[in-house]
């Protein structure tokens, strides 16, 4: 921009210098009645417009590349700047990238421990649910013993009771053979009885007979009632021991 403003006050200087106030005057000076216009008033007036021309295009031209020169020298910071901040995206994103990275490897190690907690939590449900199959196997097998035991109770306490009934019967049957046996003793002894006094009868009935025959068979007579004594102690003894 200095070189521009130095460049349009050489121009201004130069122009000055053509026109000078001698020549000013002597153009201004007041008309006679001859007025020439000579080949060099044409030129000179030919140079100032080329000159203003001139000047203007450089004005122009010097005002467009100071515009370009100015962009040119805004545009190099910010593209400066935007390399600058784009690296730091770029360095920012690779450092996201790296902790999105540590965090999916650290979601991966938690879903990996979670799975073994879960293969653990179900090795352990699955040996709960053993643990409990054969609790209630057993218990069953408790119950089924349990029962057994009060069936072989109620066996014990219904052959106790068969038991009692049996010494019972026996006794009662003991009762009876005794009483039986008693009474076939007693009938044995009646019998006995009536035998003996059919012997004493007959044997009384023998005496007299004898006594009738001759009086030698008297001594007879007492040998045989000594003997019919000694068989009636016997079968007395007998009895008895029989009893």
């Amino acid at each position: 921009m200095d070189r521009v403003l130095v460049r349009v006050s050489s121009a201004k200087a130069s122009l000055s210098g053509r026109f000078s106030p001698s020549r000013l005057s002597v153009s201004t000076a007041p008309p006679t009645h001859q007025t020439t216009f000579t080949f060099q008033t044409y030129v000179y007036l030919l140079f100032v417009i080329c000159g203003l021309f001139l000047v203007a295009h450089f004005i122009f031209t010097a005002s467009e590349s100071s515009r370009a020169l100015r962009s040119s020298l805004r545009s190099i910071p910010a593209e400066a700047i935007l390399q600058a901040q784009l690296i730091e995206k770029d360095r920012e994103i690779e450092k996201l990238k790296w902790e999105i990275d540590k965090i999916r490897q650290g979601v991966d190690v938690k879903e990996s421990s979670i799975n073994d907690q879960d293969g653990v939590i179900q090795e352990l449900k699955t040996k709960a649910r053993q643990e409990h199959d054969a609790k209630t196997k057993a218990e069953l097998a408790l119950s089924d013993r349990a029962g057994a035991l009060h069936e072989c109770q109620q066996q014990k306490t219904a052959l106790a009771g068969e038991v009692a009934q049996c010494h019972f019967d026996l006794q009662a049957l003991l009762g009876a053979g005794i009483r039986k046996i008693s009474q076939q003793s007693s009938a044995a002894l009646g019998s006995m009885a009536r035998k003996q006094q059919e012997l004493r009868s007959s044997g009384s009935a023998a005496r007299d007979a004898a006594a009738a025959v001759a009086g030698s068979a008297a001594g007879i007579g007492l040998a045989g009632d000594v003997s019919l004594g000694e068989e009636e102690n016997a079968d007395n003894a007998h009895n008895a021991d029989t009893l």
